[in-house]
């Protein structure tokens, strides 16, 4: 499953982020959007396989307040849907 998920991150674009970002009614400024870019490409495997705590404070420092909570709950809603596939 690694290798898929890593394949998949390699293709994301910052393009990708922020359509997805706006689609879920996530509006985010370039700063923001280079922070979460950042974090998907070269800190997917601690989001995903380890202590996420770390990830949701730095995110927490560098997001707005209104956008940080708009991140975590949808992270929470895949988390809580796929995270059996991660396993």
């Amino acid at each position: 499953m690694n290798t898929l998920i890593k394949q998949y991150i390699n293709k994301i674009t910052i393009n990708n982020i922020n359509d997805f970002a706006i689609k879920n009614n996530i509006n985010l400024n370039e700063k923001e959007l280079n922070i979460l870019y950042d974090v998907i490409k070269q800190r997917y495997e601690e989001v995903l396989y380890q202590d996420d705590s770390v990830i949701k404070s730095y995110l927490k420092e560098h997001l707005t307040s209104e956008n940080y909570d708009k991140v975590i709950k949808l992270y929470n809603e895949y988390r809580k849907k796929f995270g059996d596939y991660l396993l």
